[in-house]
């Protein structure tokens, strides 16, 4: 724990001097929010947006698990800095345990995104978004699972591909049909009947939809146990195939 703390504390201080990825990830967000949102309006008197006439209280919530999508989705390039210059090899002859470093990289990740997320519901409250107290903790909680999910798949394909291009293309292939798909923008009953029904072999439309209910409060809603049930299984999975994939690294 000692040592996963020592590491987690390390990458927020490079993170701190260095906030360019940090930032960036958040302003894509915030772009969306400033001056996506506003056309949704329109949307929202003529189809009907689930959630009323306010069209943020229906998108800002997307907006948190579209963040961890990216932010997370795109961990790996800092894990793929350290193997270029040398830090990972350099740890091989010091006593740190794999799982320590492992987990001091996913802590450092989640902490990321708690500060982000709750930027980020505090300036959908300017734009006249309400939000549940409690609901809105548990969401926090859901966009750390993503996280971890996103983060750790991240990491993995770090330690295999060598190319930092390539490393792109993968996760863009992989997160821009999932964030299309999970209805961030539009719901995904505006779309045809084959959309609708791809879209439920996609995680994060359940993650969307959770994410929803839990601003509001509905904390009850059958879709935030299912939301939490998919990304505690994925998050697991996930962050076991990054911890042995480190383990080989690091051997």
């Amino acid at each position: 724990m000692r040592d996963a703390y020592l590491i987690a504390m390390n990458e927020l201080r490079v993170t701190i001097r260095n906030p360019f990825w940090a930032v960036s990830s958040l302003f894509q967000p915030i772009i969306y929010l400033l001056l996506f949102g506003p056309l949704l309006n329109g949307v929202a008197a003529s189809r009907g947006l689930p959630g009323g006439d306010n069209a943020v209280q229906f998108f800002a919530p997307g907006l948190l698990v579209m963040n961890a999508l990216f932010a997370a989705g795109f961990e790996g390039f800092t894990l793929r800095d350290k193997l270029d210059s040398g830090f990972i090899e350099r740890l091989r002859v010091t006593p740190i345990s794999r799982l320590a470093l492992t987990m001091g990289f996913i802590l450092q990740s989640a902490i990321n995104l708690i500060i982000q997320s709750i930027a980020l519901i505090v300036c959908g409250a300017f734009f006249g978004l309400h939000f549940d107290i409690g609901g809105s903790i548990l969401l926090v909680l859901l966009i750390v699972l993503i996280g971890i999910t996103m983060s750790s798949i991240s990491f993995r394909l770090a330690l295999i591909i060598r190319e930092g291009g390539i490393l792109a293309g993968i996760v863009n292939t992989f997160v821009l049909p999932a964030m299309i798909l999970s209805g961030i923008m539009l719901p995904i009953s505006f779309g045809p009947p084959i959309i609708q029904f791809i879209a439920k072999f996609d995680p994060f439309l359940y993650a969307v939809d959770a994410s929803r209910a839990l601003i509001n409060g509905a904390i009850g809603d059958p879709s935030v146990w299912m939301a939490f049930a998919i990304f505690i299984a994925l998050s697991v999975i996930t962050l076991g195939v990054f911890i042995r994939g480190m383990r080989e690294a690091v051997a």
